[in-house]
């Protein structure tokens, strides 16, 4: 019997976990691609680089929007939902920038896609530099 009640307490704790997790919102910041040419992004030795020279013109091909869209952030591409990828692409369009497409997202994570709840553009954040040191 007490095998029981520490497996079921052992269970409805990893469950509230879970459940916590996928409740709790997400904030990512980073360039938003379309899924098509994520792919190859992802690909490339300096993902965070090839993100930020993708232009705005390429995401907004009509195959490439069709894809949907999503974000990279520190190296990793999370795709957005159907509300945020259609988002995303009203805000591309709005855009006066033509490449490195930066963006602050936030929403639910549920198996690395971003349920997107807001979606603004935002500047990247500048890397600090330490005196006597360059990167």
């Amino acid at each position: 019997m007490r095998t029981l009640v520490a497996f079921s307490t052992l269970f409805l704790f990893a469950t509230i976990t879970v459940v916590a997790q996928e409740t709790s919102p997400t904030t990512l910041s980073g360039y938003v691609v379309d899924q098509m040419c994520a792919k190859g992004v992802s690909k490339k030795t300096n993902v965070m680089e090839q993100a930020a020279a993708h232009t705005r013109d390429c995401a907004l091909m009509e195959h490439c929007a069709a894809s949907g869209f999503g974000i990279f952030t520190e190296g990793k591409y999370y795709r957005f939902n159907e509300k945020g990828s259609a988002t995303a692409k009203e805000l591309l369009e709005k855009s006066k920038r033509t490449k490195g497409m930066y963006f602050k997202a936030v929403g639910q994570l549920v198996d690395g896609t971003l349920n997107v709840a807001s979606l603004a553009e935002a500047s990247p954040e500048k890397k600090v530099e330490k005196a006597g040191q360059k990167d």
